[in-house]
């Protein structure tokens, strides 16, 4: 059941000819009471919104039209997009950022994401994070974000690598060329980098958004043997991906 009880004011027209491909997952990331997070989103001078907000025990509230362009993403890039806000659906969780995401709200969520993917005809592969949109900027839905969840439940994909006990510590000795591979790996992904075989703080910044979404047990922007792993078979599977759809 989703409540149309609250209406925000910040949106405006997505762009002309723009296609909904993105659904673009937050949390609140303060800790305060729903109805304060409510009066944020519906407040105009706080220039932010979201398409819909998932409450602790579930409740799913609408608060921007989908056919409207929600103010929820800021500065953010995605496999060649740069307006990410006039080509994704916003939903925000109500978490502090250091706690766990009920079952309520999760339960909701993929619901929500299923009917949402199916009217827009969304492929599952664009199930993101803001920190995977916004590298080096925000880190939300965060580490405690059960994305394995999501896969049971054919919503995107997570590496069965991500839980097993690799050494994280082991960080190798790379080449421009190694670094090189990685970086347009992650380009390849949708990751806002560049293939300079210099690892700069902008690689360590999309390594860090990587970790958090799929190996989220350490986030260190370390280009480690377990990260080079994952990394491998999630381009790979995201390439296989594409090209039968």
């Amino acid at each position: 059941m989703i409540s149309y009880k609250y209406k925000s004011p910040n949106y405006n027209n997505r762009v002309k000819n723009s296609k909904i491909e993105f659904i673009i997952i937050h949390y609140t990331g303060v800790d305060m009471q729903f109805h304060k997070v409510i009066n944020w989103f519906l407040d105009e001078r706080s220039r932010v919104s979201c398409h819909f907000l998932i409450d602790k025990s579930g409740e799913i509230y609408n608060l921007v039209d989908v056919s409207k362009r929600a103010w929820h993403a800021g500065k953010s890039f995605w496999n060649n997009c740069v307006d990410i806000n006039s080509n994704s659906i916003g939903i925000e969780l109500h978490n502090a950022g250091n706690e766990d995401f009920t079952s309520h709200q999760l339960k909701s969520l993929v619901k929500l994401i299923k009917k949402l993917m199916q009217d827009n005809a969304i492929q599952s592969w664009n199930i993101l994070g803001h920190s995977d949109v916004s590298i080096g900027r925000k880190i939300d839905p965060g580490i405690k974000f059960p994305w394995h969840h999501l896969a049971k439940e054919k919503i995107g994909f997570f590496s069965n690598l991500s839980q097993e006990n690799f050494d994280m510590d082991n960080s190798d000795n790379n080449s421009p060329q190694t670094i090189k591979e990685i970086q347009s790996k992650l380009m390849r992904i949708g990751y806002d980098v560049n293939k300079s075989g210099v690892f700069d703080m902008q690689t360590v910044e999309g390594l860090k958004a990587f970790q958090r979404h799929w190996r989220p047990v350490k986030v260190s922007g370390m280009l480690d043997v377990s990260t080079k792993q994952i990394l491998t078979e999630v381009h790979k599977k995201l390439s296989e991906y594409r090209a039968a759809n």
